[in-house]
């Protein structure tokens, strides 16, 4: 069998797996054995194996003997890959997980922009500015918005140089766009939260670590105050 075909399989299983997890469809939170998880998907046990072989390693699943393969409780999953991290906000879309999710941006980003102002070179600094452009022109499109936004934290975390804060910066960019999807304001666009960004960028342009680290706090502040006053 071609190999991409194969590929693809296992990431269709996954992907069919993942939404019959987070829609509760398993009873008990346990699977069915591989051959009728085989015979549903309409693929062989060599491809199931693969797809659950990937939820295991994720820590989504749990086999055991006798046991049989247990979905383990969403707290649990591999939060630092995209993926899981927005598998399990689907899992969890309540108030305490995006409350989470809002405190773990408060640990990530205002560190970055810090170490970007001081470690960015020169080509780094020339794309956070083409970034935030792109953030200043998305005008009401949300999603034009939340992509801008990804790519305006994606330079600055990529710029920081830091190996820990690049591999958490995944599970922020789910965290915009969970917060773009619960919050019916246009935030972003405002001339506020555009102002924030700026002091942000014009920060890291003139090698102001702290004054980087203040500005991209009250990015985060005012957009998690926004995101309680529309969800109270």
């Amino acid at each position: 069998m071609n190999h991409g075909y194969e590929t693809s399989l296992v990431k269709r299983v996954v992907n069919q797996l993942v939404a019959s997890i987070v829609s509760g469809e398993y009873k008990d939170n346990v699977l069915p054995p591989q051959v009728i998880l085989s015979k549903k998907h309409g693929v062989s046990r060599t491809i199931m194996r693969e797809a659950l072989s990937i939820l295991i390693s994720r820590r989504m699943l749990d086999v055991r003997p006798k046991t049989g393969t247990r979905i383990k409780p969403a707290k649990e999953w591999l939060v630092f890959d995209e993926e899981v991290a927005d598998w399990r906000l689907r899992a969890m879309p309540d108030q305490e997980c995006m409350r989470r999710l809002i405190e773990f941006r408060a640990l990530v980003d205002p560190p970055a922009a810090a170490l970007a102002a001081i470690r960015a070179n020169r080509h780094q600094r020339i794309g956070i500015n083409a970034a935030f452009q792109r953030l200043v022109h998305a005008g009401p499109s949300e999603s034009l918005q939340s992509s801008a936004e990804e790519a305006l934290q994606a330079a600055i975390i990529e710029a920081s140089g830091d190996e820990l804060l690049q591999q958490m910066g995944c599970v922020v960019r789910v965290g915009i766009r969970a917060m773009k999807t619960t919050v019916r304001t246009q935030t972003v666009s405002t001339d506020a939260q555009l102002g924030d960004y700026g002091k942000v960028v014009r920060a890291i342009e003139t090698v102001d670590g702290e004054g980087a680290r203040s500005a991209m706090s009250q990015v985060l502040s005012r957009a998690a105050s926004v995101w309680l006053e529309e969800t109270v």
